[in-house]
């Protein structure tokens, strides 16, 4: 499976993310969240369930080398329908008419700069690309799917409005619920958004976070340590409830955490030997 010391702290059934549920995973430059991105993709395949990764900031080569540290062959995966990749990027740029063919595994690195349409269609497009992907799987597997956006901030600094990021997540958020599936995104709590001006600047960056986490189930948030720089300790992560969860089975939690070369131990705070 994924990290076991965080199966533990989630206390997730069977170690999969609730179904018709959204989880937001917030980090800064200085800790990023991504090996939580590479556990719920790695638990969902080796579960036999569907997985359709949007790449906004990451190619799929980053993906297939991690997945392969952890166990798993995404390359092999996709080949028997357990996972999608989608290049963010490059599908914003193309029509709603080539949808067919955004299927296939790129191996080109990504780049925010290639995107110079930033408007509510061009996002309308890049939703009906995923829907249609999800819709597909469904027809013919009739699974659940998890649906993860690495990273959603792309977006915003790339020149997207705010309002317009907001409304397509939301519209993904309802296909998901109505296939039965999770959506999970990661979004960067210290970004800069592409605002062009600097005094709403922070005022956009804050809605964006703040109604993200108003409409997730379950928030997982990864920063530095205040101490500053540690060799045993990489950060801290608190799990939380969202304002929508009022599960009581759900304990809030924070840890610390130690990325290894393949492997993420999770620890209570003071303690380093993978326990809490």
């Amino acid at each position: 499976m994924g990290y076991q010391t965080l199966d533990q702290a989630l206390s997730f059934k069977n170690n999969l993310a609730p179904l018709k549920r959204s989880i937001l995973i917030t980090d800064t430059l200085l800790a990023q969240g991504n090996f939580l991105v590479h556990h719920f993709i790695v638990n969902q395949i080796k579960a036999d369930k569907h997985v359709v990764l949007v790449g906004l900031s990451q190619n799929f080569n980053h993906y297939l080398n991690i997945g392969r540290k952890l166990g798993v062959n995404l390359t092999v995966s996709s080949q028997k329908g357990y996972f999608s990749f989608i290049d963010g990027l490059t599908s914003l740029t193309i029509n709603s008419s080539t949808i067919a063919s955004t299927s296939l595994l790129p191996t080109a690195m990504i780049t925010p700069l290639s995107i110079t349409n930033c408007t509510k269609e061009t996002l309308l497009n890049f939703y009906n690309i995923i829907k249609k992907i999800i819709t597909t799987h469904h027809a013919s597997a009739n699974s659940n799917v998890l649906l993860i956006f690495d990273d959603l901030s792309v977006l915003i600094y790339s020149g997207f409005k705010v309002c317009d990021v907001l409304e397509f997540w939301g519209a993904c958020r309802v296909l998901i619920e109505k296939y039965e599936g999770t959506l999970i995104s990661l979004i960067h709590s210290d970004e800069v958004t592409g605002s062009s001006s600097t005094d709403n600047i922070d005022f956009d960056d804050e809605i964006f976070i703040k109604s993200l986490i108003y409409k997730s189930e379950y928030l997982l948030s990864v920063r530095g340590l205040e101490s500053g720089f540690s060799r045993d300790v990489s950060g801290e992560i608190t799990i939380a409830r969202g304002p929508k969860n009022f599960e009581k089975w759900f304990r809030p939690i924070t840890l610390h955490y130690k990325i290894l070369d393949n492997n993420v131990q999770f620890f209570a705070k003071g303690f380093s030997q993978g326990v809490f």
